[in-house]
Order: structure tokens, then C-alpha cells, then sequence
């Protein structure tokens, strides 16, 4: 028996780097849908004035950008089954939606 674990954690860098920002885009964007959802949308951030719906949308492309970038560095030719989830869980999500 080992005393190492059994996976082996990722060492190129570049898909590091690809990982750790989309992991941190994630969370800038959990803070601004946590603001919007305390505050109101259409409320302001009290020190920068910055309205809470432009930041919610810059995250939102910002998490965008990360998952693109990390779909092409790890699923450049696997994009339909992507894809296909994609769109049956916007599907569901619909429907539990009430259709809105």
C-alpha cells in the first residue's frame, strides 16, 4: 500500500492557468449575483456607485470568456455532447422556470 493519493494533481501551466481563472471568474461572479440578489439589481455598489446589473453582465462575460477558453484548451473537438447538455438543460431549467 501507498501512502500517495491516487490521482496525480495537473502540472502543465498553461492548463493550471486556464482552470485557476475560470475558478476565479466563477467566484467574482457568485459575488455579484449574491449583490444583486441582497440589494436589488437595479441598486448600486455604495462605495464606486458601480450599478449592480453592469456588474453582473461584465461577470457574466468574464465566466463566458473563461469557458470558452477552457472548452478549447480541453474540448477543442468534443463540442456536441457539450452542446447537447447545454441545451437540454436550458430546457429543463425552463420548464422549472415556469416557462419565463
Amino acid at each position: 500500500m501507498t501512502d500517495f493519493p491516487p490521482w496525480h494533481p495537473m502540472t502543465d501551466p498553461v492548463d493550471v492557468k486556464h482552470l485557476g481563472k475560470l475558478i476565479e471568474e466563477l467566484g467574482e461572479l457568485q459575488s455579484a449575483a449574491a449583490r444583486c440578489l441582497i440589494q436589488g439589481i437595479d441598486e448600486c455598489e455604495p462605495t464606486t456607485g458601480k450599478p449592480n446589473r453592469r456588474w453582473l453582465r461584465e461577470e457574466l462575460a468574464d465566466v463566458i470568456a473563461g469557458i470558452d477558453l477552457t472548452m478549447e484548451r480541453f474540448f477543442e473537438h468534443e463540442s456536441k455532447p457539450i452542446n447537447d447538455r447545454v441545451f437540454a438543460k436550458k430546457q429543463r431549467l425552463r420548464a422549472w422556470h415556469g416557462g419565463a
